[in-house]
């Protein structure tokens, strides 16, 4: 059970070496719901990111309709700072629960995947929200058939600590 939370920095805004990451805004949810892209002056989206293929946006908008501060963390757009073009989402999948484990999930558009954007934007939203004292554990979850999540589980020396049925996803590690 999540803890009733208010994000102790606002919205999470970052950089990293390659990425501009930030929060998908109130308006963008809303134009999502509306079914059109929403109207981005920063980037541009060759890709369909969120748009055609998995989308997280199916359980992070009802999400932010019922809590609008859900946005700060809920969905954070990975945006390459060279082609100002974006290229994969991160969020968290809740606030922190009362014992302070928050879980992340993430996509790199198949186009870019393979050039290490996944490791930096994970390490990066990592970086972020352990600054918020309530996160004392950071939680990612792996389907056993998502080759490119194992394989960064493993470069980031995380250890398997058990198994979940999940209704939605099946069954990740």
């Amino acid at each position: 059970m999540a803890a009733n939370h208010r994000y102790s920095f606002g919205v999470l805004t970052f950089e990293t070496a390659r990425l501009r990451c930030r929060a998908l805004t109130l308006s963008e949810y809303a134009s999502f719901n509306e079914g059109r892209e929403p109207m981005w002056p920063d980037l541009s989206n060759p890709y369909g990111h969120l748009i055609s293929g998995p989308s997280p946006l199916a359980f992070r908008s009802p999400r932010v309709a019922a809590n609008p501060t859900f946005a700060e963390i809920g969905l954070v757009l990975a945006i390459d700072k060279v082609s100002n073009e974006l290229i994969g989402s991160a969020g968290f999948h809740d606030f922190p629960t009362n014992e302070g484990m928050i879980e992340i999930g993430f996509g790199i558009v198949p186009e870019r995947q393979n050039q290490g954007f996944g490791t930096e934007l994970l390490l990066g939203m990592w970086l972020q929200i352990i600054l918020d004292p309530l996160v004392k554990v950071l939680r990612y979850t792996v389907s056993p058939e998502n080759a490119p999540s194992l394989h960064i589980v493993k470069k980031l020396g995380f250890h398997f600590i058990g198994e979940q049925l999940d209704d939605i996803d099946g069954k990740p590690h």
